[in-house]
């Protein structure tokens, strides 16, 4: 079986076909002699050691299991630009590497990982990795390049690639979090979260244009830069208040949307690692997990008592943190949209900076600026700690704001992190948004209505029938009427993959699953 995460995944990619919504891309440039050959047979010593990077994904009785291809399947693209002069070879690269940024992978075709290297000149080259995030995530990265540094060199000098082997394969860690989503400790956990997340009502940041019906992904990006002396500050104010810069910096956003919207409860997603057990931690795989945060900024408290709440919050949900987030949207059941992402619509993480391969003998290592044009949020805040001072970069659904608007995001949050951690002990009504800002407070679509109100609610046709068995099987009870809703009645992702899986077999037609979406009633 897959994880719940990749189980997720793959859903959206069901429900979406064709889109590069997931794709993990990474690089560097190596500057010096390079040895092909070598980091050929180093890349291909990692993607034989990671099973989960040569997995594709077969569906079995309307479920996904993944299945392990040789690691012949992988196959790295050299592409030769030094013969063009430096300056179109640097375009030409460039352009290349959009292109396979952008490419969609098919999941049912191993494997999660595509590579090119370009030879821009003699003693230059540009290595492109793209992976599918069914496959891969943030903490991996380090994990790549540590065993790709130490198999290069190995296989530089001539000797023999010995990495030590790997006891467990991520599709162990897939099937122990299967076995342990059960009992008294996950009922506890999931508790927490229903009542954390009760009444949780639409996302309220405000967007400068209506929200489509249909998620389109089309992003841009604006940069923030928190100088080190403002930096120095804003850690001081959290060791005095028991606090991380993450919640520090955390808490101080919050604010920022609380007075943008005009709303206390603005609930924010958050990447964890989900490295729980000490067995995955040398593992490549999908095993990041989503937290929603959710303090409460009622009552014009002060940034100090922010800061509490904020922790407080925080604390809790790293308690809490075993429930996939796949497995919360399933017990919460948020209103279905196709238009956003259920539960939260703005993100927020503060990384460490990016790792990169060390020690390659007679090489110069650097990383790839790759535009991201695809987004997953309305927002999402990346910070970056660079020791002495803070970086970030704001991504954000062009269909929804201006740049104009997020580029003033950004410079309002530079500003009202200052103003906090200047005044603590003041309200955060101390801080206006500039004058003149003006947002809509546009909803979600309206989606059309499933049919009149007149229908007989017993099935009239033969088709209405046959969904409605359909429908009884797969959710182990029949609907009462045809106007019920198949969310309501306890629908949800695998199930809705699974009903149209076989209607689709019943009618000898292709239909998408985002057809249930739209038209959730018989």
């Amino acid at each position: 079986m897959l994880s719940f995460a990749q189980q997720r995944l793959w859903f959206l990619d069901r429900l979406r076909p064709g889109r590069p919504d997931h794709n993990v891309p990474t690089g560097v440039r190596l500057r010096g002699r390079l040895d092909r050959g070598a980091l050929v047979l180093a890349l291909t010593e990692v993607v034989r050691r990671h099973e989960v990077l040569r997995g594709r994904v077969v569906v079995i009785d309307d479920s996904p299991y993944q299945v392990t291809e040789p690691v012949e399947t992988f196959v790295p693209t050299m592409t030769d630009l030094a013969h063009l002069p430096a300056a179109q070879a640097q375009e030409r690269a460039q352009e290349l590497m959009a292109a396979d940024a952008a490419t969609p992978f098919d999941l049912a075709a191993a494997p999660m990982l595509r590579a090119r290297l370009i030879r821009v000149a003699d003693d230059d080259h540009l290595l492109l990795l793209v992976f599918h995030h069914i496959a891969f995530d943030g903490w991996s990265l380090s994990v790549l390049w540590q065993e790709l540094s130490t198999a290069y060199r190995a296989a530089a000098a001539g000797r023999p690639v010995v990495l030590a082997e790997l006891p467990i394969q991520y599709a162990d860690f897939a099937d122990w979090q299967r076995g342990c989503q059960s009992g008294a400790a996950l009922r506890a956990q999931l508790a927490y979260w229903r009542d954390r997340l009760a009444g949780q009502s639409p996302p309220a940041f405000p967007t400068d244009r209506p929200r489509p019906a249909l998620w389109s992904g089309r992003g841009d990006q604006v940069e923030i830069e928190v100088p080190a002396e403002l930096a120095d500050r804003t850690r001081a104010l959290g060791r005095t208040h028991e606090v991380t810069p993450f919640m520090t910096l955390l808490a101080a956003f919050q604010v920022l949307i609380a007075r943008y919207s005009g709303e206390h409860d603005v609930p924010v997603g958050t990447p964890i690692s989900g490295r729980t057990r000490i067995e995955v931690e040398p593992l490549i795989g999908f095993f990041v997990n989503t937290l929603v945060l959710r303090p409460d900024l009622s009552g014009d408290p002060s940034f100090a008592e922010v800061l509490g709440r904020v922790r407080r919050c925080a604390v809790d949900a790293y308690a809490h943190q075993d429930v996939p987030f796949e497995r919360l949207v399933e017990e919460v059941r948020p209103e279905r949209d196709l238009g956003q992402h259920p539960l939260f619509t703005v993100m927020f993480q503060l990384d460490e900076p990016s790792a990169l391969p060390a020690g390659l003998p007679g090489l110069e290592v650097s990383a790839l600026r790759i535009p991201q044009t695809i987004v997953k949020f309305d927002v999402e805040v990346s910070m970056t700690d660079r020791g002495d001072h803070f970086t970030g970069v704001v991504r954000y659904a062009a269909d929804l704001f201006a740049h104009d608007t997020m580029r003033q995001l950004a410079q309002d949050y530079r500003s009202v992190l200052d103003h906090l951690v200047s005044s603590p002990e003041q309200p955060i009504s101390a801080w206006e948004p500039p004058l003149g800002r003006r947002v809509s407070r546009s909803g979600p679509a309206a989606r059309p209505d499933a049919g009149p109100g007149e229908q007989s609610a017993a099935p009239s046709t033969e088709t209405e029938l046959l969904v409605l068995d359909i429908w009884a099987e797969v959710l182990g009870a029949a609907p009462e009427s045809v106007h019920d809703d198949f969310f309501a009645l306890g629908g949800h992702s695998l199930l809705a993959s699974k009903v149209m899986s076989r209607l689709s077999r019943a009618l000898d037609l292709e239909l998408p699953v985002a057809l249930l979406f739209y038209h959730p009633t018989v």
